[in-house]
């Protein structure tokens, strides 16, 4: 990383990957952001710890993503029923499918709406999400095949296929 005007704008080009990580584990808007802030004052501290530059957005992702399971060890997770993850920017073009969709992405638990979220809406590698959550290649691909059949059973009981 040559500058922190760079660093800046790294960080500007995952904003929405690392709110949709840090919403997903910790399901509340003002904790997600209090994540992020944090995971964003560690990757600068640390900055000299990143190898190779194209890798930043997982390696910024894997900073937030223990900075989120940290916080949840800390205080168990307060769920405000009016935070919301938003996914205004999926190429759904239904309201109802968009709405069952997202839905069903929420009432997963963790890891399976992590990997979900982080394969399908910030499309990353599996490898990438195996380095962001610390588990093996075998074990994210295994979280996410078990998502999947998750999903379609939730979505099959609202009739969501049929």
């Amino acid at each position: 990383m040559k500058s922190n005007e760079e660093f800046c704008e790294n960080i500007q080009h995952c904003k929405k990957a690392m709110y949709a990580l840090a919403f997903s584990i910790l399901k509340n808007d003002f904790d997600a952001a209090d994540a992020i802030s944090e995971a964003i004052l560690k990757a600068f501290s640390n900055i000299n710890s990143l190898k190779n530059d194209k890798y930043f957005k997982t390696w910024i992702l894997k900073i937030l993503h223990n900075t989120c399971l940290e916080m949840l060890s800390k205080n168990p997770p307060s769920l405000n029923i009016d935070d919301q993850y938003d996914m205004e920017d999926l190429a759904v073009s239904d309201t109802a499918v968009s709405l069952s969709l997202r839905e069903a992405v929420e009432s997963l638990k963790n890891p399976y709406r992590t990997v979900t979220i982080l394969y399908y809406y910030e499309d990353l590698s599996i490898k990438e999400i195996a380095a962001i959550t610390q588990c093996s290649v075998p074990a994210a691909k295994k979280q996410l095949s078990r998502a999947r059949k998750m999903l379609k059973e939730i979505l099959n009981k609202e009739d969501f296929f049929n």
